[in-house]
């Protein structure tokens, strides 16, 4: 195993800076953002990592940009920038690769913008989490014995929803599945992808989010630092699985529709996998990110180059499943059922491994 470090930034300045100091919750963001703006901060580390029973050292970093969701998406062009200083961090730090996790994958297009760097590999963690939401929306589908439930994806064009979309089509086609996204254009190519997977799968598109009232189960699996999904949008008792930090759904949500059930999406259990407070991100230990997870996978197999790089492929998948099989003694499957960070009290957590419900 090489080292290994993750690459994050914060969801929410008060919300985040909050669990390490109360009083840093205090404050408004537009305190953070002055700040910031006037004095940038590099990368820091934010959390050693271990993995494996009985390490006594690090065996690889949490690397934070101390800056929120919102403002990785408005400044792109500073935010790579200090993404090129987090990889330099990182090998300085002795490690051989670095997952970009939630929205540094976004701005540099899903790594393309740092790939081929000579001192460290990167991946964007995408295959496997797209494998992990497979998984999931299987254990989902199994609610709905006597009826084709109506699952709809939104943001399917994006580089883990269309991964999602095309395993749904060749593993699960009788479903019926509702593409949402902003382009036409990639939506209707998607849609044909997913035809080719299967001939009877039914694929309905559309870019108008009214559209997922019909669905009775939505996947979100946006790029958006905002609340996407609001209480109108939703069918009575219908679940979300919400794969998105900054997530797309709000407190205020649960509250709203109590009928509504909403998961965190992208979740794996890792047995022994451990970091300090801040690190974990309001989960419990022992349960993370599908795609820090595929980080730690590359890492336990001493993968030597660049992995999942832009839209990730079947192929990808089917490669990093067999990597979660191989090291499944250290956990690498669904992590039982959690929302908002704390466990439901109904799990479809599964006793099989995850590569099981893929391959």
């Amino acid at each position: 195993m090489h080292k290994f470090a993750f690459l994050v930034h914060l969801r929410d300045y008060r919300a985040d800076l909050g669990v390490m100091a109360k009083p840093l919750g205090w404050l408004p963001e537009t305190f953070y953002r002055f700040i910031l703006n006037r004095r940038p901060l590099p990368p820091i580390i934010w959390s050693a990592v271990t993995l494996t029973p009985g390490a006594t050292e690090p065996e690889g970093f949490i690397i934070m940009l101390p800056y929120s969701g919102r403002q990785v998406i408005e400044q792109p062009k500073q935010m790579n920038v200090m993404i090129k200083k987090a990889a330099k961090l990182a090998a300085d730090k002795g490690a051989r690769i670095m997952g970009l996790g939630a929205l540094t994958s976004t701005i540099t297009l899903g790594g393309k913008l740092v790939s081929g760097n000579p001192h460290i590999a990167i991946t964007n963690g995408n295959a496997y989490t797209a494998v992990i939401l497979h998984a999931k929306i299987v254990q989902l589908i199994q609610r709905f014995p006597s009826c084709r439930p109506v699952i709809a994806v939104v943001g399917a064009t994006g580089s883990v929803g269309s991964l999602v979309c095309k395993m749904l089509a060749k593993y699960n086609p009788t479903a019926q599945y509702l593409l949402i996204a902003r382009n036409d254009r990639r939506m209707n190519k998607l849609a044909d992808d997913m035809a080719l997977e299967s001939k009877n799968v039914v694929v309905v598109v559309s870019t108008d989010l009214e559209d997922v009232a019909q669905a009775d189960i939505v996947v979100l699996v946006t790029s958006s630092p905002d609340s996407v999904i609001q209480a109108c949008h939703l069918k009575p008792n219908a679940i979300i699985l919400d794969a998105t930090q900054p997530r797309n759904t709000g407190a205020a949500l649960r509250e709203e529709r109590p009928d509504v059930t909403i998961i965190d999406g992208g979740l794996t259990a890792i047995t022994h996998l451990k970091t300090n407070t801040i690190g974990r991100f309001g989960l419990p230990e022992g349960i993370s990110f599908a795609c820090l997870a595929e980080t730690l996978l590359l890492a336990l197999d001493d993968y030597p180059t660049d992995f999942s790089i832009g839209n990730p492929s079947m192929r990808q998948a089917e490669e990093i499943c067999k990597l979660a099989h191989k090291y499944a003694h250290l956990g690498f499957g669904l992590a039982p059922d959690h929302s908002f960070g704390k466990p439901l009290l109904r799990s479809t957590d599964s006793k099989h491994h995850t590569s099981d419900t893929f391959l």
